[in-house]
């Protein structure tokens, strides 16, 4: 039997596109939001699962990291970088000044703002689910409705690409995690991303405190950043990507040191860099 491996749905994503290059020949399951991915590798319901966790413009994706940090089996095992190229997306034989509505993901939206103010400056912008969602409506859409989206659903769904990579920003990549169950063995070039909230009330030098043991042992940090706890305002949880795996020696002693100001403290994985 294939391997199961969950997607963001539906089929024609930027995801299901990092999935197949994660593994060609597995049974891609679509599922409906982020956290039922998660979900599916914690119950066990998929092997693995992978989703959009970071964006070069638009920053973290808080619904994955809300639940990888409370996922009881889930951990992230690898990572995927992935070019976004946004197309003009729309049924064949439209023409530009026709177009009178264009949909998409209100962040595909947003990073194509240069280009829809310059060529489509009259046009309504539709917020949508996702945007391989959008292209697939136009299938029930005369010649004045345009999508942003991939190439890839343009072409499940019968659509013309009108015009390609018309993002504002041409280095726009997302980083999707591949999320299992079962921890990889080192590579030799890994990260380890972890979680963890402070024992108490913030004071003067407790996050310095906290991360010091990382300079002082010569590891460096990729990512630092909070996330509201939801317990109460100015609690915070801090997720920290750094460089190698969590049963390196200098990793291990950086982690026991900073255990020591934590009141929950989570790794959420140690996988290959991509």
């Amino acid at each position: 039997m294939s391997k199961l491996v969950a997607f963001l749905g539906p089929a024609g994503t930027y995801t299901e596109e990092a999935a197949v290059l994660h593994d060609a020949e597995a049974q891609l399951v679509a599922y409906p939001s982020l956290p039922d991915v998660v979900a599916a590798v914690d119950s066990g319901e998929v092997n693995e699962a992978v989703g959009p966790i970071e964006n070069s413009i638009a920053g973290s994706i808080n619904d994955i990291v809300d639940s990888l940090i409370g996922a009881q089996q889930a951990r992230v095992v690898g990572e995927i970088l992935l070019p976004v190229d946004l197309c003009l997306i729309a049924p064949t034989g439209t023409i530009l000044p026709e177009i009178r509505r264009v949909r998409s993901k209100a962040e595909a939206l947003g990073q194509c703002r240069r280009y829809l103010s310059e060529h489509l400056p009259d046009a309504k912008l539709e917020p949508y689910d996702s945007t391989a969602g959008a292209v697939e409506s136009l299938r029930s859409e005369d010649g004045t409705v345009a999508a942003l989206g991939p190439k890839r659903a343009a072409e499940l769904h019968g659509m013309n690409v009108m015009d390609e990579a018309i993002q504002d920003r041409k280095n726009n990549v997302t980083r999707f995690v591949v999320i299992g169950r079962e921890p990889p063995a080192r590579s030799g070039a890994d990260k380890t991303s972890i979680v963890f909230d402070f024992d108490r009330e913030d004071a003067p030098g407790l996050v310095y405190a906290a991360l010091k043991p990382f300079a002082d042992l010569g590891i460096n940090l990729t990512k630092i950043e909070s996330r509201p706890t939801g317990a109460k305002i100015g609690v915070y949880y801090f997720l920290l990507d750094f460089d190698g795996h969590e049963q390196d020696d200098n990793v291990q002693a950086a982690l026991t040191e900073l255990r020591r100001h934590t009141a929950m403290f989570k790794v959420l994985g140690s996988y290959p860099r991509a």
